[in-house]
């Protein structure tokens, strides 16, 4: 028998995301009502498509440079300075094949064998796997539902170690749609300059704010230790165009452009030049997406909480946690017996770590009325296991 690598053996050790298991699931059973994955239920804009066709015409179709046309670079640190508000050279911005992509080239830079990296829990499930392939080990800290999953912050510091290399932070926050205050922000940059480790600021849905106010690190530490990252695919609809990006130190930025280049040369030129017109086109249709995702959080708050079934109110992103656990069932037996009884698909909280293994995540990328129906379901679901059990 050929052996596996090391890398091999590390990600064969972690099970496939629940959430996949779920979307297999549910490709199976036509007409289920789809819950569980962060897909925008909206096109991508016309002025962003029209910009792709053009690019065709023209002929933008050969490589780049790996970190990206330096013509949306520059639009990328303007929107940087206009929306996030802090300063980025150019040449300190790789793109990559959407923000995992980035957040993974990240990952490899940063990281050896060994090192202990902190990742939230409840958490998105793909920096477990990054984690591996980096032979890293993750160390939970807890974002408990009692302070609406936002970090604990002394019970986080308490978790570093020597061997803590970086620490994660992800706001607005997938799986939970939290939103971390300022003070939080101040608190977790303050700790990493404290112990001399990285943070790194997952920011993919940045303008997907209902309430308060999305700060990011690197406006309020510039010592070269926050790496912020990015992606297209929320903030505009563009989940297939496959796009996002790092911005860092040049140190850093260097060895991403390297991991970068091995991954996929560089991203889509077509998609790069759909990004600037993103960029430069009208705003307003972001606008709408994000009222229409507030709206949709408002309307399911209101179910769940009739339910007794709310955890926390996301102030950010789409997604919000149901409670199940007066179902009697983990998260991901839950999500099973609903796709199976009633052909509603939401993503199992065991996905996203143990602070969430009684709850389901539900997106609320879907329409009105599949939220409507399908969280009505749930509900009824819970009330029917809760009088069984």
């Amino acid at each position: 028998m050929i052996r596996l690598t090391p890398l091999a053996r590390a990600t064969e050790a972690i099970p496939h995301s629940g959430i996949r298991e779920i979307v297999d699931a549910a490709v199976e059973m036509p007409g289920a009502i789809r819950l569980e994955v962060g897909q925008p239920n909206f096109a991508t804009p016309e002025h962003i498509v029209e910009a792709a066709i053009r690019a065709l015409d023209q002929g933008w179709t050969a490589y780049t440079q790996t970190q990206g046309l330096r013509s949306l670079r520059e639009l990328i640190a303007d929107k940087l300075a206009r929306v996030n508000g802090f300063e980025a050279d150019p040449d300190l911005i790789a793109c990559g094949a959407g923000g995992v992509s980035a957040i993974a080239a990240a990952f490899g830079s940063v990281l050896e064998p060994g090192d202990e990296v902190l990742i939230s829990d409840p958490a998105w499930p793909n920096y477990g796997l990054m984690a591996a392939w980096t032979h890293s080990r993750v160390v939970p800290y807890p974002c408990p539902p009692e302070l609406d999953f936002i970090p604990d912050l002394e019970r986080l510091e308490a978790l570093i170690t020597p061997r803590t290399k970086m620490v994660v932070v992800n706001s607005p926050n997938n799986p939970t749609g939290a939103v971390y205050p300022p003070e939080v922000m101040r608190a977790l940059t303050d700790m990493a300059e404290r112990h001399n480790i990285w943070l790194l600021s997952d920011e993919c849905y940045d303008e997907i704010v209902h309430e308060g106010q999305s700060v990011s690190p690197a406006s309020i530490v510039d010592d070269g230790r926050v790496i912020s990252a990015y992606s297209f695919s929320k903030t505009y609809a563009m989940t297939g165009w496959r796009l996002g990006y790092v911005v860092g130190p040049p140190r850093l930025i260097d060895s991403v452009i390297k991991v970068l280049e091995s991954q996929c040369s560089c991203p889509s030129t077509i998609s790069q030049k759909a990004a600037e017109a993103a960029l430069t086109g009208p705003q307003d249709c972001v606008e709408r997406m994000e009222t229409a995702y507030r709206m949709r959080r408002d309307q399911v708050v209101a179910q769940l909480q009739e339910a007794g079934l709310l955890t926390s109110v996301p102030r950010g992103a789409f997604y919000i946690m149901a409670d199940v656990s007066p179902s009697g069932l983990s998260g991901r037996d839950f999500a099973f017996q609903l796709l199976r009884d009633w052909a509603v698909a939401v993503a199992p909280g065991d996905a996203f770590g143990d602070r969430a293994s009684r709850a389901v995540r539900i997106s609320l990328a879907s329409s009105e009325e599949d939220l409507a129906e399908g969280v009505g379901r749930l509900c009824h679901l819970v009330s029917e296991l809760a009088r069984e059990a």
